[in-house]
């Protein structure tokens, strides 16, 4: 039995790849989205506030599903995998997934084109020495946020304790952000840290206006999210916070990018023209994965504007495609 050449398959089912699958299968292109399920945004209960459309405040993982839904009505087809190869070259990539903690698919789809959509790897807080101990309040009830962007309006007038997984640069640049919205910030420098705190200039903490201690996180405890939350640490001393804000740590998810030769800046970030193309013919990326301000509205346009293209590309000879490069994005979306 032959296996089914997909036109598109997208890695990765947030935002940026909702959008991306939305368009190409608008346009009845045969598409893929292979997700895993680990984005922040399967588990985010924070409410969302910058997504222009409809109600003012979204539920994160709520909109996710509603992204999806959009997406799957338009005939996208939507796979819980966990992709851990690919090869190929256009017009023929093989994608192989495997078992993974929270799928179960150990397959090989094929496709003419790859649109990467994996976004980034955040670095949580370690609980007792694992990161997964901070997981259930990630993103949980506005009781931990990670985004100054996105988030700091929600802290207004709160008692926020910012907790370093980072440097003390990330740590202090997470509470400067805050000022603008409370006067009730604190500084928590874990001593288990990504960036060895041994390693850094403490002094600039001393003379910041903030309250700070570091030490090692034992317990974290949520009894009234938003209200009142507990941070237990490894000497026995309690925290108490109404809300936390994390200055993490954050990687782009490019390896499997990097696996066919897609070029990548010194941080990971997977490099594309302005429109997603990478430097691989018949490869795009979106979202999160690309040097991008991280927001649900960005991530939605880099997904829209790559599948734009990559039907473009489908629908076109390659003589028109090279034509593109000689062209600015307004001449290229008049172009049938």
């Amino acid at each position: 039995m032959q296996e089914r050449l997909y036109d598109t398959v997208i890695v990765g089912g947030g935002p940026a790849g909702c959008a991306a699958a939305l368009h190409l299968a608008f346009h009845k292109r045969s598409v893929l989205v292979l997700d895993r399920g680990t984005s922040p945004m399967h588990f985010h209960t924070n409410t969302i506030m910058n997504w222009a459309s409809g109600e003012l405040y979204h539920e994160g993982r709520t909109l996710l599903r509603q992204l999806q839904g959009v997406a799957r009505s338009a005939g996208a087809e939507f796979k819980e995998a966990d992709v851990v190869e690919v090869s190929g070259r256009y017009p023929h990539f093989v994608l192989k997934t495997d078992n993974s903690y929270r799928t179960k698919d150990k397959s090989e789809y094929h496709a003419k084109t790859i649109i990467f959509a994996t976004g980034t790897a955040r670095k949580h807080p370690k609980v007792d020495g694992r990161w997964r101990g901070w997981l259930p309040v990630a993103n949980y009830g506005n009781a931990a946020f990670y985004c100054p962007d996105c988030e700091a309006p929600l802290c207004k007038d709160k008692d926020v304790l910012v907790v370093n997984a980072g440097s003390v640069g990330s740590a202090l640049h997470v509470a400067n952000s805050l000022t603008r919205f409370t006067d009730k910030i604190r500084i928590l420098m874990t001593e288990d840290a990504y960036v060895p705190i041994e390693e850094q200039d403490l002094s600039k903490l001393d003379s910041s206006p903030f309250e700070w201690s570091k030490g090692k996180i034992k317990e974290v405890r949520c009894p009234k999210p938003g209200r009142l939350q507990i941070i237990t640490l490894s000497d026995g001393t309690k925290i108490r916070a109404e809300v936390f804000f994390v200055s993490h740590v954050s990687e782009p998810r490019s390896g499997l990018a990097q696996q066919i030769g897609v070029d990548v800046d010194a941080r990971g970030n997977i490099i594309t023209d302005h429109r997603g193309k990478t430097n691989i013919e018949g490869v795009w990326a979106a979202g999160d994965c690309r040097p991008i301000t991280q927001q649900i509205g960005m991530a939605v346009g880099t997904g829209n504007y790559a599948a734009l293209m990559v039907n473009q590309f489908l629908g076109n000879d390659h003589e028109i495609e090279q034509e593109f490069d000689h062209h600015d994005h307004r001449t290229a979306l008049h172009m049938g």
